[in-house]
């Protein structure tokens, strides 16, 4: 469904929490063009606070907040005096249990797995209170949705999303060399979080695969305490082909 077809009745007052800046923009956008009223913010104690100076209708959540994670905030929020209260979903891009059980038992209403889809966010409004989407990532599905950047095209100026797009790349790669990093001194705390934020990133724009061995890897290091399955190769092999896609992207955005 087009993302201008997918606008509430009556229109939201939202506060989107999310601290990597190509999915806020990308996120923001789609509710925007939705006829939503958005607030953003990138970290968890300026999530708080944003809550406790405004109304919202409904508060979508990163997990993994620098400064107070996502499920902290909400347990602020929702102890703030008088203030309210507002639909709370969790988005995450998480495919561990820990993050799940985080997610589920923090306070929130509900779970939304990323990448945010306009579809999902209605259909989780449109269920009530205690809505949790389930991840699906199939291998049959295709290395990239092409639809993603689709969306963008029809929203934005050409110039705007090839921006958006370039800094994706970069982001991307920064991760990925921050992952490689962190796996050859070990550290598997560093590994895991470069591994949730590239299956975030990926998902927005469209890399399908990246995001499915990104995930595969998170899981992987949390159950297991180590790469036994071979994810991490896996996912660099995947990363390569993502920026090529996206650097086309761009590239054809600009002309």
């Amino acid at each position: 469904m087009p993302a201008d077809q997918m606008g509430a009745a009556h229109p939201l007052h939202i506060l989107l929490a999310e601290d990597e800046t190509v999915t806020r923009l990308a996120a923001r956008v789609l509710l925007e063009r939705a006829g939503h009223r958005v607030v953003a913010v990138e970290d968890g104690p300026a999530a708080v606070a944003a809550a406790a100076a405004d109304s919202f209708d409904l508060i979508l959540m990163d997990l993994g907040l620098p400064g107070l994670p996502g499920d902290e905030a909400v347990r602020a929020i929702r102890h703030q005096p008088g203030g309210g209260t507002p639909r709370i979903l969790m988005l995450t891009a998480s495919a561990t249990s820990e993050g799940q059980d985080r997610c589920n038992g923090c306070g929130a209403d509900g779970t939304l797995i990323k990448p945010l889809r306009l579809d999902a966010l209605l259909a989780a409004l449109s269920r009530g209170a205690q809505t949790r989407t389930p991840a699906a990532d199939p291998a049959s599905e295709p290395a990239f949705d092409e639809r993603a950047i689709g969306t963008m095209q029809e929203m934005l100026p050409a110039a705007r999303v090839a921006e958006l797009i370039e800094k994706t790349v970069a982001v991307l790669r920064q991760h990925g060399q921050t992952l490689d990093e962190a796996l050859k001194k070990g550290d598997l705390t560093i590994a895991g979080a470069m591994a949730h934020k590239i299956a975030g990133v990926s998902g927005q724009y469209g890399c399908v695969a990246l995001r499915r061995a990104a995930r595969a890897l998170e899981k992987e290091l949390e159950e297991k305490g180590a790469d036994t399955g071979g994810q991490a190769g896996e996912l660099a092999g995947m990363l390569t082909p993502a920026l090529e896609f996206l650097e086309r992207c761009a590239a054809a955005a600009r002309g």
